[in-house]
């Protein structure tokens, strides 16, 4: 695929409590110290990610309020439409999305400037759409996420391969359209 040089971003948030402050795998939050402060986040591009802590692990899991959500098939392809049926009507267009049972990443172009303000509309449409199918409300995200600005068609390129890529995608958004992704078939 090649692209025109622009712009697109890449917008990647959790279910709610599957990776949290501490986790093995790193993360951008705040570290809790000995002395019950903590560290600043490091969610900015090119700052390294906070190593494990077992002690802000263990923390943030006694503060979380709600059950861990882990995206089944089908809770996965509700989120994938919603986000794809949104972005349509927005006249936004998702060049790549992958929904797996922890994360979303989706790129898109057509936008705006402002990514946390799209990553709250593509939660806030998929956070909808999950609990009209499930019919009942629950949280389904963590709050924040990541929204990293893709600047050239290299860039995009790039970006739209890592969504590719993923391992585990239970359904994807390919150009608005929504898809069930058979996990044998990968």
């Amino acid at each position: 695929m090649e692209f025109d040089d622009g712009f697109a971003w890449l917008i990647t948030w959790t279910t709610y409590g599957t990776w949290l402050p501490g986790d093995p795998r790193g993360h951008v939050s705040p570290v809790l110290q000995a002395n019950a402060t903590y560290l600043k986040r490091r969610n900015t591009p090119g700052v390294e990610w906070a190593a494990a802590d077992e002690r802000t692990r263990k923390r943030s899991r006694a503060l979380q309020r709600f059950e861990t959500v882990c995206l089944d098939d089908d809770e996965a392809c509700a989120a994938a439409k919603s986000i794809a049926d949104a972005a349509a009507s927005r006249k936004w267009l998702v060049l790549r999305g992958a929904v797996m049972p922890t994360h979303v990443h989706v790129v898109l172009r057509g936008a705006g400037a402002d990514g946390s303000a799209i990553s709250r509309a593509l939660k806030g449409v998929s956070q909808a759409g999950l609990s009209d199918h499930r019919g009942a409300s629950r949280r389904w995200w963590t709050r924040g996420g990541s929204e990293r600005g893709l600047r050239g068609a290299r860039a995009i390129a790039a970006g739209i391969q890592y969504v590719a890529d993923q391992k585990g995608i239970l359904a994807e958004i390919i150009d608005n359209q929504s898809r069930r992704v058979n996990p044998a078939g990968r």
